[in-house]
């Protein structure tokens, strides 16, 4: 992202200046590490994230900036994070990297999870399972695990020809006419989101392969349509998918364990619909907004007198 330290100490100057103006607040809660109010006020201020940037270079964007704007960027975020009464975060995954890649104490740092952002869950659809039909959603195609996607289904065609596979997105080129290429679809729009709710409706199965995934917004949607879902073995994406309850959590980068989990989902129907009903009782119980602000309610009164 924006790497830049300057950017960041203008807008935290930004922060300032709209706390100043508040009347009769308790905190703040700021959302990632892009300005620190927490040196701006004495008030209680709390921050919520899906990752970090130890995360971000660690896992993938490496080569992205100069080793100095890097080291930069890090010691910025972990003067943010000492500014900070608590933090907040998506997952136990990165609850670890902040107490070992910034030396947060852990007693300040609470998984809270993450909601689906639908206003209401979706009517789960009445769908036929007989004909494999998997969904890949993500715009960046190759953090996404878009490669290992690509040659896994070559070899599910294999074993299973009638299967399709339908990737939202990318602009993809591809010589495999059962291999849909959407494009991007914008949630903005009503027409595209209308198209997106019509291809989890018509999916059997999600997959996310990702190389990196802060958490896996499209794992959720898939679960919220009773669908399986199959996503890799990194990042948070096994605190979403439970292996063989709610789909299945194969080896990142592994295309023969992404097809064999791909085939053995479109060879059981009946499985497949099992984990997909699993995964949308999870949705409903532990990824709800509702859900995280209570967690989030509770920590701020139990633990901060908030």
């Amino acid at each position: 992202y924006h790497s830049s330290v300057s950017r960041f100490s203008a807008l935290s100057g930004v922060a300032g200046d709209i706390i100043s103006k508040q009347n009769d607040i308790d905190g703040v809660l700021q959302i990632g590490a892009w300005f620190s109010s927490g040196i701006m006020t004495r008030i209680p201020c709390f921050s919520y994230h899906d990752a970090n940037a130890a995360l971000g270079y660690r896992h993938y964007g490496r080569g992205l900036v100069s080793q100095s704007r890097r080291r930069a960027h890090l010691a910025w975020e972990k003067s943010v994070y000492s500014a900070l009464s608590g933090i907040f975060v998506m997952s136990q995954w990165l609850a670890d990297s902040f107490c070992r890649d910034f030396e947060v104490p852990a007693s300040k740092v609470h998984v809270v999870g993450a909601g689906i952002n639908m206003e209401n869950l979706p009517v789960v659809p009445n769908r036929s399972w007989d004909v494999p039909r998997y969904l890949f959603v993500g715009k960046d195609f190759e953090r996404k695990g878009g490669k290992y996607l690509l040659e896994a289904f070559a070899m599910v065609r294999r074993s299973l020809p009638d299967a399709e596979l339908v990737v939202v997105g990318p602009e993809l080129s591809t010589k495999e006419r059962v291999v849909h290429c959407v494009g991007y679809l914008s949630k903005s729009k009503p027409s595209d989101l209308q198209r997106l709710n019509d291809l989890f409706a018509a999916a059997t199965t999600v997959i996310l392969p990702s190389i990196y995934e802060p958490f896996g917004v499209s794992l959720l949607e898939g679960m919220a349509y009773g669908l399986p879902c199959i996503a890799a073995d990194r990042c948070a994406m096994p605190e979403i998918v439970r292996h063989r309850e709610t789909g299945f959590v194969v080896p990142a980068e592994d295309s023969k364990s992404l097809a064999d989990a791909m085939i053995e989902l479109g060879s059981s129907p009946s499985d497949a619909a099992k984990m997909g009903a699993e995964g949308r009782r999870r949705i409903e119980s532990s990824f709800t907004w509702t859900t995280v602000t209570g967690k989030i309610k509770a920590v701020l009164s139990d633990q901060y007198g908030i």
